[in-house]
């Protein structure tokens, strides 16, 4: 796998996190996982919202995920 581009979050809750970390663990995911599956979801949702930038969107995690394997 390639190296990712890195981000910091702040969640605001260390009760969201533990939750967070929690459910990972449950779903035998990384965090970075759980978080990488909710931004798609997330993105996946714009797409019936009729941004002009959402093709792109979904060209560039395309080809993230071409690298990354």
């Amino acid at each position: 796998m390639t190296k990712g581009t890195r981000i910091t979050v702040d969640l605001g809750s260390k009760e969201l996190l533990k939750a967070v970390k929690f459910a990972s663990v449950e779903e035998g995911k990384s965090i970075r996982e759980v978080v990488i599956q909710a931004l798609e979801q997330w993105l996946e949702g714009k797409k019936g919202s009729g941004q002009k930038d959402f093709q792109a969107m979904m060209k560039a995690l395309d080809e993230y995920r071409r690298r990354a394997r």
